[in-house]
């Protein structure tokens, strides 16, 4: 069967095309660390879009009529214990509408910030979404679109490092739950003097991955942009709760990503 997948598919048994039992394939000391930092960011990825779509959903339920205030949100934290904002237009200085903590992706504690309560925002969350806004900015410039009717669902990674870029992920948003977008997903880097690069994407189309098929054991893609699987193909598997395979055409090798867990299996053939 032929490995080199032009489309992504969702397959019964797909496990078995990575031959079990085979040893790893040795990669490079600088692709385990693209692999790593994939696997690191991509967990983070997943805890704050989680944290997202949760405290939207208890905020607005506790006030419906917040809708109209809300200028944007970010979360912080580690991913055992995130932090959601919901946060005002105010353009100058946001304030704070709704706060929420997580601890492993289970909502612990919120509440609607009214106007008598503390609605100053700190420091380092102000740096947060004055990145996200910049970034905004960058995307509206560049012309990027999602890959769905809905506007982009948004992540933001504070700096790794002392002086590094903030990252902020601009997601096609899950529509159904029988697919997720393989495309339609950016990364815009914000430096510290608040300049952006030009925007990253992760893949070359809009793809929908089905994710609700009978027997489904695995899905399985191509990807054409970086030689070992990103913290998109991490978040994907993690979003699914499937194991993902991945073909990077770039090295030709099949690795499998389940949730963050990420081996090269085999060089892709045609023989097999």
């Amino acid at each position: 069967m032929r490995l080199l997948l032009s489309l992504s598919l969702l397959v019964a048994g797909a496990a078995s095309i990575a031959q079990p039992g085979a040893p790893p394939v040795a990669i490079t000391g600088r692709d385990q660390a693209l692999v790593d930092r994939a696997a690191r960011r991509g967990q983070l990825i997943y805890a704050y879009d989680q944290a997202a779509w949760h405290g939207s959903d208890d905020a607005l339920a506790k006030a419906p009529g917040l809708a109209p205030k809300i200028g944007g949100w970010v979360v912080d934290g580690s991913v055992e214990a995130t932090e959601f904002l919901f946060f005002d237009k105010h353009n100058a200085t946001p304030h704070a509408l709704y706060k929420a903590r997580f601890r492993n992706n289970k909502l612990v504690e919120s509440h609607v910030v009214g106007e008598a309560g503390d609605r100053t925002i700190s420091p380092a969350r102000l740096k947060l979404i004055a990145a996200l806004a910049t970034a905004r900015a960058a995307a509206r410039t560049a012309g990027i679109k999602s890959c769905s009717d809905k506007p982009f669902n948004t992540v933001v990674l504070p700096p790794e490092a002392p002086g590094g870029p903030t990252l902020v992920y601009l997601l096609t948003p899950q529509t159904t739950n029988d697919a997720l977008s393989a495309g339609g997903h950016y990364l815009i880097e914000v430096a510290a003097d608040g300049t952006t690069g030009t925007p990253t994407p992760f893949a070359k189309s809009c793809v929908a991955l089905p994710i609700r098929q009978a027997n489904a054991a695995a899905m399985v893609i191509t990807h054409l942009l970086t030689p070992v699987p990103t913290e998109m193909h991490v978040f994907t598997s993690l979003s699914a709760r499937l194991p993902l395979y991945v073909a990077t055409m770039q090295n030709q090798l099949l690795w499998s990503v389940s949730g963050t867990k990420i081996a090269a299996k085999r060089k892709l053939d045609d023989k097999n």
